[in-house]
């Protein structure tokens, strides 16, 4: 083969690779979205909580443990959930205490701040008891917070629980859970 055949050849041969690749990449952009296109794990669109939209937030939230208070004060959301009864297991708490830090701190850019109050309601006297009160601050705990808060399985916090959460609980709660389990 002579010199200037190979270097046709090998001229020719680049020059369909680089209008193959061109066609892929056109390809690629049509079938995908191209600008458009999003990755798989972007994450979904945060809101912002108002006191016009307070109660459209909450109620997405589909809670066994009603909540009994609610307010929204200068980044600070404030939440009491009302147990009746005994038939709430702290599990179901737990979940629905979940529920309420993935909402806003992961669904809600703007709260910074969650007071949480876990409360029983004496239906004979009419009376609310302070079962388990939560300070929960934006930054102040891991992500993984969240499942780890949703799956406990034992009416005793741990430590790391404890701090990141701020938690804190009554001897009522212990009474009701801790020495049931």
């Amino acid at each position: 083969m002579k010199p200037g055949m190979i270097v046709t050849a090998s001229m020719l041969s680049t020059i369909a690779a680089v209008i193959v690749l061109v066609v892929f990449q056109s390809l690629h952009t049509r079938t995908w979205g191209g600008d458009r296109a999003e990755p798989v794990t972007a994450s979904h669109q945060t809101i912002q909580l108002t006191n016009d939209n307070l109660v459209d937030v909450l109620s997405s939230l589909h809670m066994s443990t009603p909540i009994a208070r609610v307010e929204w004060k200068q980044s600070i959301l404030t939440l009491d959930l009302k147990v009746k009864g005994t038939d709430t297991s702290y599990t179901e708490i737990y979940e629905n205490m979940a529920a309420v830090v993935d909402l806003s701190f992961r669904s809600v850019d703007n709260v910074e701040q969650v007071l949480l109050r876990v409360m029983a309601e004496d239906e004979w006297v009419h009376r609310r008891h302070l079962l388990l009160a939560a300070d929960i601050r934006r930054g102040e705990w891991p992500m993984y917070a969240i499942d780890m808060l949703r799956t406990w399985k034992s009416a005793a916090f741990s430590e790391d629980l404890k701090d990141w959460f701020n938690l804190m609980q009554t001897e009522l709660w212990k009474k009701q859970f801790e020495m049931t389990s």
